[in-house]
């Protein structure tokens, strides 16, 4: 009875009062003998209201296509294969994770859609339910504007009387006393030691499970049966008690399994966005500000095998190899080949890299005369014009071992090569950043370190060569929209299996990576934790 009171009572609309006129008012001086008055002017006043101005409205229309272009963003798909039914999971390999991503996504464009309920985003198949679930939920919104009330403006009329003097009346202009600023107050401190504690009443709450059972330790789906959308849903819960807490990444909360594990995600969280909290001073005294700055320690981080997304190259484009003077190279461009893509092999001089392996039937090879970036620039022109527009990129940088006892190395070669890398990606950004517009465009950079980005301490090598992960980290972020990811391959993989892990790293739609390395460790990269 309740609910049914409070949902047909959210559809009163309130009555306005009708508009109230004030009739005009005419007022007579009637002529008198001329005597000295102090005459206060009159003031016409103009008291019509405002009109007041309607609320945005969403263009739901517009939803569609928009959350076409955000689905193609997020999951790496070209925009225009994309359909609204399509469904979700089995179509596009959207988890519950990616979709609350997506539906983030798409409120920060439309911040007037309705907040999506993330029990009924479960129950959502496709793409076109998405966007009829925003539509019936907006329509519920509906802004009531008030009615204007007028008030018709005064009239005075002034019948002619003999001249009197007349002394006016001046206004006298009143100073306000300036606000005194008032002292910020401190946010409270975050008790992280009850997060735990409160964390397991959430999810008692949630789940039904007893309080008293649950335990830290326990696997949220094994243990608890869980999923994504549960997992969100405790989370908003646990921020909406405790506000200071720290907003959950999703990707990074989609690989946490125990309840203790997001107890120490918000912990680290806490520890890094912490800041020393002071009161507003006058301008006149100096400021006591904190400038520590928190300390993070790099690991090594171990990553499943990429998901493979099945895309081709656009039409007329092609992709560009450099040579490391390696079968790697062959290897590689034949496994290029067996796709049907039209590959040409970028050899740098042979005062750099003196071997050229054999390449497969079909591949171009281009070799460069010099290392000017003039003669670099015309070679690639060349390439545009005689074999298509470069849609990929892949660079493979020489394995340089050096013996133990050289300690760190700063080689000539690989100066030179780094160089050329760049050179070759300021020209190659208006032709990789078009290809992106028709379908999938790539840059990628490969590394021989020690397949550990140098964490695994077990060989020597070039450090000039890291500087790859910088360009490719850095081209990322500049390049929203093409693939970019560095790889750091160990020595001690043979050519085969090199190129194996080059491919597989091709396909991986994750566009949240952009550094991978390979080595007896396993597929790895680096992440960050706060020292103590």
């Amino acid at each position: 009875i309740v609910e049914y009171l409070q949902s047909n009572g959210s559809k009163v609309l309130p009555v306005q009062p009708e508009a109230t006129t004030n009739s005009s008012a005419k007022i007579e001086t009637i002529e008198s003998e001329p005597v000295e008055s102090n005459e206060v002017q009159p003031v016409e006043e103009n008291l019509g209201a405002e009109t007041p101005t309607p609320l945005p409205a969403t263009d739901v229309k517009a939803i569609g296509q928009t959350l076409l272009d955000v689905v193609s963003e997020k999951t790496g798909y070209p925009a225009d294969m994309l359909e609204l039914d399509m469904d979700m999971e089995a179509d596009l390999g959207i988890d519950s994770i990616k979709r609350v991503e997506i539906l983030g996504a798409l409120q920060e464009m439309y911040p007037d859609l309705p907040q999506a309920n993330p029990e009924q985003l479960g129950e959502l198949r496709t793409l076109g339910q998405i966007v009829e679930y925003l539509q019936s939920n907006a329509s519920k919104v509906i802004p009531v504007q008030p009615e204007a009330t007028t008030n018709s403006s005064a009239e005075m009329e002034t019948i002619e009387s003999e001249p009197v003097e007349s002394n006016e009346v001046q206004p006298v202009e009143e100073s306000l006393p300036l606000e005194t600023p008032t002292p910020l107050t401190p946010l409270p401190a975050i008790d992280v030691k009850a997060i735990g504690q409160t964390l397991l009443d959430v999810v008692s709450e949630k789940t039904g499970y007893p309080a008293e059972m649950l335990e830290l330790d326990m696997d949220m789906e094994a243990d608890l049966g869980i999923d994504s959308i549960k997992r969100v849903e405790i989370l908003s819960a646990l921020q909406e008690m405790s506000p200071n807490l720290p907003q959950a990444n999703p990707e990074q909360l989609g690989e946490l399994r125990t309840l203790g594990q997001i107890v120490e995600y918000l912990q680290q969280q806490t520890a890094t966005t912490e800041k020393k909290k002071f009161q507003q001073q006058p301008s006149s005294e100096q400021l006591d500000l904190d400038h520590n700055i928190p300390r993070c320690l790099v690991k090594l981080k171990t990553l499943p095998e990429p998901d493979s997304l099945d895309f081709a190259l656009p039409d007329k484009h092609i992709v560009l190899l450099t040579d490391d003077g390696s079968l790697t190279t062959s290897k590689l461009a034949q496994s290029l080949t067996d796709r049907d893509w039209k590959v040409v092999v970028l050899s740098f001089p042979q005062s750099l890299i003196a071997e050229q392996p054999p390449l497969p039937k079909g591949v171009s090879r281009i070799v460069l005369n010099d290392l000017s970036e003039e003669h670099l620039k015309q070679q690639l022109a060349a390439i545009t014009a005689n074999y298509g527009s470069v849609a990929a990129f892949i660079h493979l940088n020489p394995a340089i071992v050096t013996q133990p006892n050289h300690g760190i190395r700063f080689l000539d070669l690989e100066k030179a090569l780094l160089k050329q890398v760049f050179f070759i990606a300021k020209h190659l950004k208006p032709s990789l950043n078009q290809a992106a517009r028709q379908g999938r465009s790539c840059f990628m950079t490969v590394a021989r370190l020690d397949g550990a980005f140098g964490l695994a301490q077990n060989v020597n090598f070039g450090a000039i060569g890291a500087g790859l992960f910088g360009l490719t980290k850095t081209l990322n972020l500049e390049w929203e929209s093409v693939f970019c990811r560095g790889i750091d391959l160990s020595p001690d993989l043979n050519a085969e299996g090199s190129a194996q892990y080059i491919m597989a790293e091709l396909h991986d739609p994750n566009h949240y990576i952009t550094e991978v390395g390979y080595s007896s460790l396993g597929r790895v990269t680096l992440s960050t934790e706060p020292s103590i």
